[in-house]
């Protein structure tokens, strides 16, 4: 019951054109019902009418010679208007019927307002008397001097009194107002699928699909929409294509000097003798085996968005495994680190050998790295079912929680304050990763954060 309550706050557009619709309809009505009654209280249906005048003069006239049945007659004939114009037994409320004969009241409804004269026969006028408002009508018969006014209050309660006896203008609304909820949601939901092809075309793509949207609808509103759309997509992929050149660019320029330098400062060492001096070209030497790795990320990271197919071939994991281990043994052995690995037989999987050498890198180099010298790293790559579990564990002091969701950042270092950065997300933790999961490769999950565990 909660869930359907907040999905029926929550916001909709089908919800927000029905409301319309509904809204749309009860004021047209509205009018309409306004305009009958108005119509009604300038000119009432039961005076301008001359069937029920004649009526009564007809009557007046045949029953002269005998009073005492005509009067009755016409008070069961003023009963009957006054039941049919709504406003009840109150004459301030009500029809009277007024019936003169030598220019004297012969009959007169119970309470009806006797000062009532017109000046014009047929004519509808109002006329004030006894402190009120009246319209009223006289007709005289053509056969004898009598004469008969119908008479009704003019005042703003005449409006209610004809809303309540013209009640069947209100039923239809009320009746129909339910039963077109329905249909009205139904022809709104036809009516909005090109809209869902365009939404749902956008919510199966991925983030690095940036094409131009294939649903484009006739209709000229999504047309536009799409077209604006697609115009957006066009300027982030020209700038993402500018800062991809851009990029790969930087990173090959940048591997020609890195290469250089690292010649001739391991030249320099044979010429050096100092200890300090040794100590100083040896750290040169290691800044510049990081900025070559960070060049070789960054190429990675160009090469694994470049959208072209990607040739996938069975790779051996477990010797991928075995030969990366090796190749990151001395960083191991220069930190007193341990290297350990577990597998049971020779484990096979689909993808890109490059990028996987990249992933493995990334995660032994990262474990080895962070955990405390004389620690140990553990390597543990198992089928499981029917997917493949790689786990890198080690003794580092794993990741804090507010910056977990930043595993996956590219270059997302803790605070740039550290005297020892901490990179949290690495180039290859992103394009290699993220590369290898879109293209149906091993993912990268991590277990236990607190303890180093991936």
């Amino acid at each position: 019951m909660r869930n359907f309550w907040r999905h029926l706050r929550t916001p909709t557009l089908v919800r927000r054109i029905m409301i319309a619709q509904m809204l749309l309809l009860t004021l047209l009505w509205c009018l309409f019902l306004t305009y009958i009654l108005w119509e009604n209280l300038r000119s009432p249906p039961m005076l301008t009418g001359s069937n029920t005048y004649e009526t009564i003069l007809t009557l007046v006239d045949r029953m002269d010679d005998r009073p005492q049945d005509r009067n009755a007659v016409l008070e069961k004939f003023s009963t009957a208007l006054r039941e049919g114009y709504g406003g009840g037994e109150d004459p301030k409320l009500s029809i009277s019927l007024i019936v003169r004969k030598n220019k004297e009241i012969i009959y007169s409804s119970d309470g009806a307002p006797a000062g009532v004269t017109n000046t014009l026969y047929g004519k509808i006028q109002s006329i004030q008397s006894e402190g009120g408002t009246w319209t009223s009508r006289t007709l005289k018969s053509g056969r004898s001097d009598a004469e008969v006014t119908l008479v009704t209050p003019a005042g703003g309660w005449n409006f209610f009194i004809y809303l309540n006896s013209r009640g069947y203008y209100i039923l239809p609304l009320l009746v129909c107002i339910p039963f077109l909820l329905f249909p009205a949601w139904l022809s709104i939901r036809i009516a909005m699928r090109p809209w869902n092809k365009v939404i749902n075309e956008i919510s199966l793509r991925t983030s690095e699909d940036l094409s131009p949207l294939k649903e484009v609808p006739k209709h000229m509103e999504l047309r536009q929409m799409v077209d604006a759309t697609n115009l957006f997509l066009a300027r982030v992929q020209e700038s993402s294509d500018r800062e991809r050149v851009f990029i790969a660019d930087a990173a090959h320029e940048l591997r020609t000097p890195l290469a250089a330098m690292r010649i001739n400062v391991e030249a320099l060492q044979s010429y050096v003798s100092s200890n300090n001096q040794q100590e100083l070209l040896a750290g040169i030497i290691r800044s510049n085996s990081r900025a070559a790795r960070l060049v070789n990320q960054l190429l990675l990271m160009m090469h694994s968005e470049v959208r072209i197919d990607t040739v996938m071939e069975p790779v051996p994991l477990t010797t991928l495994i075995q030969e990366r281990m090796a190749a990151l043994a001395p960083l191991a052995a220069e930190r007193r680190v341990e290297l350990e690995f577990y597998s049971d037989d020779e484990v096979w999987i689909t993808g890109v050998r490059e990028r996987l050498m990249s992933l493995i890198d990334n995660l032994i180099e990262n474990a080895v790295k962070y955990s405390p010298e004389g620690g140990r790293v553990e390597v543990d790559v198992r089928s499981i079912d029917k997917s493949t579990q790689l786990r890198v564990s080690d003794a580092g002091p794993g990741i804090l929680f507010e910056l977990r969701e930043r595993v996956f950042d590219r270059f997302f270092s803790r605070s740039q304050s550290d005297t020892k950065r901490e990179w949290i997300g690495t180039c290859n933790s992103q394009s290699g990763c993220a590369a290898t999961q879109q293209q149906r490769m091993p993912k990268y999950v991590c277990r236990r954060w607190a303890h180093g565990y991936c």
